[in-house]
């Protein structure tokens, strides 16, 4: 029996045949069958800013960001006012709402939540506050950015148990109430992207932030879990790994410019990099433009996580 005669008979392909003819190949070689019925032909659109879709009642397209005070959140929400979004955030910076409503958005800032105590990420309820204020003020939402974040540093030699079970409830823990939170109305609605910020650490770890670099890893994988639930009903779940971010509140945690020089030696960059460089790349992941690209964890740490060596942080 020929090698064509047995495709043939058996319902497979030659491989040869499909990588010449391309897509055309898997009709040609008798593979068509495994393609349900229209899903050869799904949509594939690129729309103009203007023509973009929206789960929102008010034609505006709304974004949820949870983080408007420190690293990439602040320049996220002004990228996003001026492409015309209303907006759910909190803990704005200063000035940063007034500055907002000049490009003409519509901004709803919750209180009652917090970057680190009783009502930050970690509880349950804090991810669930951001979804109840868009669905009440807009009808819905079309993308949501968590940060999650608190810094415990200690090696596995000196690493407690008090440490470790913060680092579990507000870098892991909390990204998945996030997730449990924004997945079912985009879910339902039939569209949606969700960014959730985790760290560069989770895949070249910080081997004296034990704590954090792997509860940023868990987070990572389980943004990736989300991402296959979620796919099917036409919303794309992303990871952003940062590090090394020049901000205000990571000088301090640095301690000081002469620490951060050090720091920046070992970047191959040479220098760390700037909020509004971060914002600018993860705009791609939440405006609507790109629905083909999900359960990615994309690593912006200046060329750190591509280095032999391991940077000593504490």
């Amino acid at each position: 029996m020929s090698e064509e005669t047995k495709n043939h008979e058996t319902g497979g392909f030659d491989r040869r045949n499909f990588l010449k003819a391309g897509a055309a190949g898997i009709v040609a070689a008798g593979a068509a069958g495994s393609l349900a019925a229209g899903q050869a032909s799904a949509k594939t659109v690129v729309p103009d800013q203007e023509s973009l879709w929206t789960n929102s009642n008010t034609g505006r397209r709304v974004i949820i960001i949870n983080d408007a005070l420190l690293q990439i959140g602040p320049p996220l929400a002004r990228n996003f006012a001026k492409l015309g979004y209303d907006m759910v955030i909190a803990q704005p910076a200063d000035g940063l709402v007034k500055e907002l409503q000049g490009y003409g958005s519509k901004v709803v800032v919750i209180q009652g939540v917090e970057q680190e105590g009783p009502n930050d990420e970690s509880n349950p309820e804090h991810a669930k506050k951001f979804v109840d204020a868009a669905i009440e003020n807009f009808g819905g939402f079309d993308s949501a950015y968590f940060r999650t974040a608190i810094h415990k540093g200690a090696d596995i030699l000196n690493s407690k148990k008090e440490d470790l079970q913060a680092s579990f409830e507000s870098n892991f823990l909390a990204v998945v109430y996030a997730l449990q939170a924004v997945l079912p109305p985009l879910m339902d609605a039939g569209r949606g992207q969700i960014l959730i910020l985790t760290s560069a650490s989770a895949t070249k770890p910080l081997y004296d932030f034990l704590g954090y670099s792997a509860m940023r890893a868990a987070a990572n994988h389980a943004i990736q879990c989300a991402s296959m639930t979620a796919a099917p009903k036409g919303v794309c779940v992303n990871a952003f790994g940062t590090n090394f971010l020049n901000y205000p509140d990571a000088v301090n945690a640095f301690g000081g410019k002469e620490a951060m020089e050090h720091v920046a030696s070992h970047i191959p960059v040479g220098r760390f990099g700037e909020p509004e460089e971060m914002a600018h790349l993860a705009m791609p992941l939440l405006d609507g433009k790109n629905m083909y690209t999900t359960g990615q964890t994309i690593m912006v740490a200046g060329g750190y996580n591509h280095r032999y060596d391991n940077l000593k942080m504490t």
